[in-house]
């Protein structure tokens, strides 16, 4: 039995509008869809409005969407609802991290297709076989070996800085470590690694690059932000990347290696390899989901620690704190903002009654946040007893299969710069790619006393 390609039967899924009016009455003042008010991450205030005012919020589509609107939730024990119950809040039926599939003229051929056509975006048996063909790369075992590898990496790295007493952290280190780490699982060979950098740097900007042609589409040249040359070079980078990512498949089908990319271009499900469709799709997902999680807290924990100096002190005198500041971490900059799920029958959620083929969306950073389940919640306290029940990995069946290399990687990071350079800072302006998909950190100056 061969799976047909997700991207197909989604084009099938009709995606209604909301079938009953909103229970509360409140109008947010910020758009959700709008990614340029995530350029200084996460709309935290918006996110604290929406969840006293209307947890489940109907956001009308923008002009530009050929949808309708989606439901926004911000309650943690809505989205936990939401993440417990795949038969009624379905991941495969229309994706399950694309707020919107788009208008058809302006969807990107490539992009939009293997951003629908993998693992996240499926429910039931295949979703369950195909992480199967994940799981050994993230068991125990292979994870303690892994760690001695990544452990020797972080120490050359900061070896490259420790002279120097600046560095843009994301550039030499954050961006640095899960590429080395992936690439290891993976089995790309070492003089490729670099390619990844750039093509993850590319692919955060997706939505935005999309953004600028559908302008271009719709002759509003006059509005656009960046010159066409950038969106030409944006398709050739975004082609390299999957001509590699096909090149390589196929190789490791012919000569299987112990590696992540040979099981999934070897894994037989129901008798028959992954079409190219999946393929691709498993490519994309593994490339960008197994990059920006580990990237973006790395670069969020230097800027937390910079605006909390005393739960650094804290954590200096003290590193067996260190697997729950890592935790406490990953709450605080939710590196994944959202996802999405849709009803396949008239459900009630809280208060409001959803009908059939809606949209529901996910914030995560506002799950994280909410006082009803932590304290406080915008203090970062390293010693918070339930920093482990954040939401940013998900939950149930979608929980994150790379979360245990996640956090072994953030971890050694932050024991090696913290046990060198005490003292690093945040020293300057960062950079946040518009996308409210991720928590994009493109750039963040840091200063420490330079090693002698």
């Amino acid at each position: 039995m061969s799976y047909p390609p997700i991207s197909e039967t989604a084009l099938n899924t009709t995606i209604r509008a909301n079938a009953y009016e909103p229970y509360y009455s409140f109008k947010s003042s910020l758009d959700l869809y709008d990614i340029h008010q995530f350029t200084n991450g996460h709309p935290f205030s918006t996110y604290d409005d929406l969840r006293e005012n209307s947890p489940i919020y109907f956001q009308n589509p923008p002009e530009w969407d050929v949808e309708p609107g989606a439901w926004m939730l911000t309650s943690y024990r809505d989205i936990m609802e939401v993440s417990s119950n795949p038969g009624i809040f379905s991941s495969q039926a229309a994706t399950g991290n694309l707020i919107t599939l788009g208008d058809p003229e302006t969807r990107h051929p490539k992009l939009w297709q293997t951003s629908i056509d993998h693992m996240l975006n499926l429910d039931g048996s295949f979703h369950l076989d195909l992480r199967r063909e994940h799981m050994p790369f993230f068991k125990p075992g292979y994870v303690d070996d892994l760690h001695k590898k990544v452990e020797i990496k972080v120490e050359t790295l900061l070896d490259a800085i420790a002279k120097v007493g600046k560095s843009n952290l994301v550039k030499d280190i954050s961006q640095q470590i899960p590429i080395f780490t992936l690439s290891e699982v993976l089995g790309i060979p070492e003089e490729d690694r670099h390619k990844l950098a750039t093509w993850m740097e590319f692919l955060e900007l997706a939505q935005y690059f999309a953004a600028e042609n559908m302008k271009q589409t719709q002759g509003k040249a006059e509005e656009m932000e960046v010159d066409t040359s950038m969106i030409e070079l944006f398709e050739n980078m975004i082609g390299e990347m999957f001509e590699y990512g096909k090149h390589i498949l196929q190789e490791k089908r012919k000569n299987p290696e112990n590696d992540l990319l040979s099981a999934i271009a070897n894994a037989e499900l129901d008798g028959a390899k992954l079409s190219q469709e999946y393929l691709d799709g498993s490519w994309l997902l593994i490339i960008f989901a197994g990059n920006d999680t580990t990237r973006n807290s790395i670069s969020g924990a230097i800027k937390l620690l910079t605006e909390f100096p005393e739960q650094k002190k804290k954590l200096l005198n003290n590193f067996d704190l260190l697997p729950n500041f890592a935790q406490e971490t990953i709450r605080m900059i939710s590196p994944v903002i959202h996802m999405r799920r849709t009803t396949t029958c008239e459900t009630t959620l809280g208060n409001q009654k959803l009908g059939k083929g809606e949209k529901v969306i996910m914030w995560y950073g506002a799950a994280n946040r909410d006082p009803s389940i932590f304290s406080n919640p915008n203090a970062f306290d390293i010693e918070r007893e339930n920093a482990v029940k954040h939401l940013a990995f998900g939950m149930g069946r979608h929980t994150c299969i790379g979360k245990p290399v996640a956090l072994m990687q953030l971890k050694e990071v932050y024991k090696q710069i913290l046990t060198r350079f005490p003292d690093m800072k945040m020293d300057g302006d960062w950079k946040v790619a518009p996308n409210n998909f991720v928590h994009a950190i493109q750039e963040m100056p840091v200063s420490f006393t330079p090693e002698k």
